[in-house]
């Protein structure tokens, strides 16, 4: 009998909060004047799916659950201690990777991508390319392990510190080191608590990073902020795409640590477009240019180094490319993944009529093992 009153009480609740729906939905302006607009256009079907949408009971619930630990997404989002947000297994078996160890083939795969890094180098050598260098994009949870959640102690897999530990040691940017100093003795975060990426000054100390490896293949240039990166202020920001994976992104708020940058209206002054079209794109605060889905090329006239540099970049180059853009005069940016796809053809094509100075990666760590990266040069 019990059973059977619980039953028909959560029916009651769930029926009344459905009904209540439309009058939560039709206070939002934005939503009312859709709602006309459809109603006009006898569209019934997406009107009521509209006026229905319960995503705001979802964000009630989450936000519930987020507080007390738990993630209502646990396949795309680990909630950790404090709030802590972390990527889950959807992608690319992020959190299982790390649990279960070393694969057999992990150390032989890591030594063929470093061989094949080394041949990289070499080709572009030989196109005039001054410097190549592959910035790594720390996956988060290996910078705040003691945020992570009690069952989890996910370090950095045995195969990337073979990579590290290979004989392309030279070429890779690995600011890791640095991110976990600054995050375990400063106030201020190097990576957002409830987004993927690290923030503004986890960036620039990727750059510091990129800094210490070309010097180390002698190219020396002038960099826009110093060693260690100083910051100049804090702001602040919305939550990022892992709260967005919960609907409570828009709930959140997330200090933004400015770096100070010593030719920062270089950054305001570039222009940015379409390198195959033209077409002119406008960048994000502080000049941020979102993930690069076309070949995009960035002039910064205000640039501390007359230098063309071709950037391959994922979305953790998004809080790097002001940076890259008070850097150098000219950047030709584009995904990893399509400069590789093909035997590398976007690449080699880019190489040849750009005539770069520099070659850049910058590619997160859970996807720096990637079959990609085996794509050996032309052999020219």
């Amino acid at each position: 009998m019990h059973r059977k009153a619980g039953i028909a009480t959560f029916l009651a609740i769930s029926l009344a909060l459905m009904a209540a729906a439309p009058l939560v939905n039709l206070r939002d302006d934005n939503v009312r004047t859709y709602a006309r607009k459809l109603l006009a256009e006898r569209n019934y079907p997406r009107l009521q799916r509209l006026l229905f949408n319960a995503d705001f009971l979802v964000a009630e619930f989450s936000a519930l659950t987020w507080r007390t630990g738990l993630s209502t997404s646990p396949a795309k989002v680990v909630v950790g201690q404090d709030g802590w947000l972390f990527l889950g297994d959807a992608y690319g078996d992020n959190v299982s990777q790390h649990r279960f160890g070393e694969q057999p083939g992990d150390p032989a795969l890591a030594a063929r991508i470093a061989t094949n890094l080394l041949a990289w180098q070499a080709w572009l050598r030989a196109q005039g390319v001054q410097g190549f260098a592959l910035v790594i994009g720390s996956d988060k949870h290996h910078i705040y392990r003691e945020a992570l959640p009690h069952w989890a102690d996910l370090g950095r897999p045995p195969r990337v510190r073979s990579l590290l530990d290979g004989p392309a040691r030279a070429l890779i940017a690995d600011p890791a080191p640095a991110l976990r100093q600054a995050s375990a003795q400063g106030p201020v975060p190097t990576y957002y608590r409830s987004d993927t990426h690290w923030n503004l000054y986890g960036a620039a100390l990727s750059l510091d990073a990129l800094r210490q490896t070309l010097s180390g293949q002698g190219v020396a240039l002038r960099w826009p902020t110093a060693s260690p990166p100083a910051i100049e202020r804090v702001g602040s920001r919305i939550g990022g795409d892992l709260g967005r994976f919960l609907y409570i992104q828009e709930r959140l708020e997330e200090p933004e640590p400015h770096p100070a940058v010593t030719n920062r209206e270089a950054i305001d002054g570039s222009d940015i477009r379409v390198l195959e079209t033209g077409e002119r794109l406008e960048p994000g605060a502080f000049g941020q240019l979102q993930f690069p889905r076309h070949t995009v090329r960035v002039l910064t006239p205000g640039a501390l180094n007359p230098l063309k540099v071709l950037w391959l970049r994922d979305s953790f180059g998004i809080a790097q490319s002001p940076l890259m853009a008070a850097a150098f005069r000219e950047t030709i940016q584009l995904h990893w993944g399509t400069g590789f796809e093909n035997g590398a053809q976007r690449l080699v094509e880019l190489v040849r009529q750009q005539r770069p100075d520099l070659v850049v990666l910058t590619v997160v760590e859970r996807g720096l093992l990637s079959d990609v990266f085996l794509t050996p040069p032309p052999q020219d």
